[in-house]
């Protein structure tokens, strides 16, 4: 009970009101019978003292502190009290986005070492690049081996797949085991990262009169099964969103993550490029998580951050690399809280974001109107 007061009247008056709220029951002997009136009045009297030295300590310490310091009291108090985790995350290669499965290649084994090593510092948390297991089914061999290390070293743990079904379909999958072993959840990629298409405008059409061979080999995506959603898990420790790959070049996917509550946006990549470092930048800005990245070790750009102004960790380009930093999850939650950004959205007129296309080929200028470099050049 806090109780602000201006003067010891009103500490009195309060104190009056509260005083048979304060318990003293195991404090008195219990007395006769002749002198219980005695007794009561006694009682009365050091309920009052307790209370008047309750109020006085609460108007004392709120008064130390004037309405405009309250804000920056929170943020000492914060610090006394930080919410931080460990997490790890490893460039790695394993099976690429063209690879078939090979009967001589069990890349799970490979990643139950930086499993360990994740639990023995401490780490809840590991995260490993995309479809770096293949095609797999889920459950199946190469998941129990995960799940039998995360279980072994308590750690939760995100990796990717090629996850087949039946009748042929597969999924671009994100998998997040728990430390007990258990599939927690999968994420679905929801856009397809294609780069061979035929016809106008381009990346609309498959090439046509290709095997499933064909694809698997070439451009799988353009026949995954897409995710329809973007899932936010709770870990424990932070609720945590994924992006694979592609989903991390729509700004749309990071905002509806965090909207939907994730304080940690997990990046998981497979390319021979650099994760790009400008849209973890604006994603921590705009949305205040923090994130974490993977990449296959034939790329770069895994990294650990949880401030946009730097990051914490960098794993070393185009390398087999392990790193770990602790994020200060309070710190991002505190953003969160205090955001003018969140308080002041207007999604009434967001609309156009749902539109199925803004922009297409007949808004477009011919080419023949289009200005040439050598036409507009100016040589100095």
């Amino acid at each position: 009970m806090v109780i602000k007061c201006k003067s010891i009247s009103a500490l009195c008056a309060h104190a009056s009101n509260y005083s048979s709220s304060i318990q003293l029951v195991g404090i008195l002997p219990v007395p006769s019978d002749g002198d219980m009136r005695r007794h009561k009045c006694r009682v009365v009297r050091i309920r009052m003292l307790v209370a008047i030295l309750v109020s006085a300590f609460s108007y004392s310490a709120l008064n130390s502190c004037p309405a405009e310091d309250l804000e920056s009291r929170v943020a000492v108090s914060a610090k006394t009290t930080p919410q931080r985790v460990k997490v790890a995350a490893v460039q790695i290669s394993g099976y690429d986005k063209t690879d078939l499965p090979r009967d001589d290649y069990q890349p799970a084994e490979e990643l139950v070492r930086y499993i360990k090593r994740a639990g023995s510092e401490g780490a809840q948390l590991i995260v490993f690049p995309e479809y770096i297991l293949g095609h797999i089914t889920v459950p199946g061999a190469q998941t129990r081996i995960i799940s039998q290390a995360a279980k072994e070293n308590g750690v939760h743990v995100i990796v990717g797949c090629w996850e087949d079904e039946k009748l042929g379909s597969y999924h671009n999958t994100i998998m997040i085991f728990g430390p007990d072993g258990a599939i927690l959840g999968k994420y679905r990629k929801t856009h397809a990262a294609v780069d061979t298409f035929e016809g106008s405008p381009p990346y609309a059409k498959p090439p046509q009169n290709k095997t499933r061979r064909w694809f698997l080999e070439n451009d799988p995506e353009w026949k995954m099964t897409k995710g329809d959603g973007f899932p936010v898990f709770d870990l424990g420790f932070a609720k945590v969103g994924i992006m694979t790959c592609y989903d991390g070049w729509f700004p749309e996917t990071p905002r509806i993550l965090s909207l939907q509550g994730a304080e940690l946006i997990v990046w998981v990549n497979g390319r021979r490029g650099r994760v790009e470092d400008f849209i973890c930048k604006s994603i921590m800005f705009q949305s205040h998580v923090a994130m974490i990245t993977t990449n296959q070790a034939y790329g770069s750009g895994t990294l650990i951050a949880d401030n946009h102004h730097q990051f914490l960790e960098v794993a070393k380009d185009r390398t087999e690399c392990y790193i770990s930093a602790t994020i200060d999850l309070h710190k991002v939650r505190n953003r969160r809280a205090r955001s003018r950004n969140f308080q002041q959205r207007r999604p009434e007129i967001y609309a156009p974001l749902t539109s199925r296309r803004l922009l297409d080929s007949s808004s477009l200028p011919p080419k023949a109107n289009l200005p040439s470099f050598a036409a507009t050049h100016v040589k100095p």
